[in-house]
């Protein structure tokens, strides 16, 4: 098998993932809200809201509210797998290096980028959410390590996705004097 075929074999196969992971993000997201502690799978995603009660699941209407704050980030975690799989649909045809890949790579590196803002905000919403039927509501805001590596990592995309475009732009300015 040669270096091509290769390439577009496994992009085909992450093309294939990034589908399927976008299929299962909905519940992935939902089950923290609607299944007791024991039966997760990890930890909640967005933020800590078990410690605002006594027992889990909380209310119907609370983990309804939690449920919609968490598909905040969840969409554009979502729009950022539909960008990529569209990548890797490209990359399994044998297309590289075009205008359409660097288009997409630059909406993939601005979910990410919002995704991070969003991931941030969620988190605060989720304290107010959790916290109102208390006696004193919470607004907790946080920017920790974890945050601060998926912000840069979510810039060096977009740079990334910017010096894309102008090195495609340059590319396609010396093709038309040759």
């Amino acid at each position: 098998m040669t270096r091509y075929e290769r390439i577009t074999s496994t992009s085909k196969k992450l093309s294939f993932l990034c589908l399927a992971l976008l299929c299962l993000l909905p519940f992935y997201l939902a089950h923290h809200w609607l299944l007791p502690t024991d039966l997760w799978f990890d930890q909640m995603p967005f933020g800590e809201s078990t410690k605002y009660f006594d027992s889990w699941p909380p209310p119907p209407e609370q983990r309804a509210l939690g449920i919609l704050i968490c598909f905040l980030p969840g969409f554009f975690m979502a729009k950022g797998l539909w960008h990529l799989k569209q990548l890797f649909a490209l990359y399994s045809k044998g297309v590289f290096f075009s205008e359409a890949t660097v288009r997409i790579y630059s909406r993939i590196a601005t979910a990410a980028v919002l995704f991070v803002i969003i991931w941030m905000v969620s988190e605060s919403l989720l304290s107010i959410a959790m916290s109102y039927h208390t006696a004193s509501p919470e607004l907790e805001i946080s920017f920790d390590h974890t945050h601060a590596l998926a912000l840069f990592a979510a810039l060096v995309m977009r740079v990334t996705a910017w010096i894309m475009s102008v090195g495609h732009n340059l590319n396609v300015e010396n093709q038309s004097f040759v």
